[in-house]
């Protein structure tokens, strides 16, 4: 039987490591991004500048609680 998988948010990290919730469309803080973990989401963050995927970057170990 196949795991089930995470829901999936995409946040794009603009300059100055301005987040946005593509899905809600709204700005978000690391605390955000911490409490949709919690929550089971798997968070993905995309510079888009570049279109690198920066989630480890940005979300360093340890962050969830």
């Amino acid at each position: 039987m196949p795991r089930k998988r995470r829901p999936r948010r995409l946040i794009n990290r603009y300059a100055a490591s301005r987040l946005y919730d593509v899905e809600t469309r709204a700005y978000v803080t690391l605390d955000h991004l911490k409490d949709l973990r919690s929550a089971g989401y798997e968070v993905v963050v995309r510079e888009v500048e570049t279109g690198r995927f920066v989630t480890e970057d940005v979300l360093k170990p340890g962050l969830d609680a």
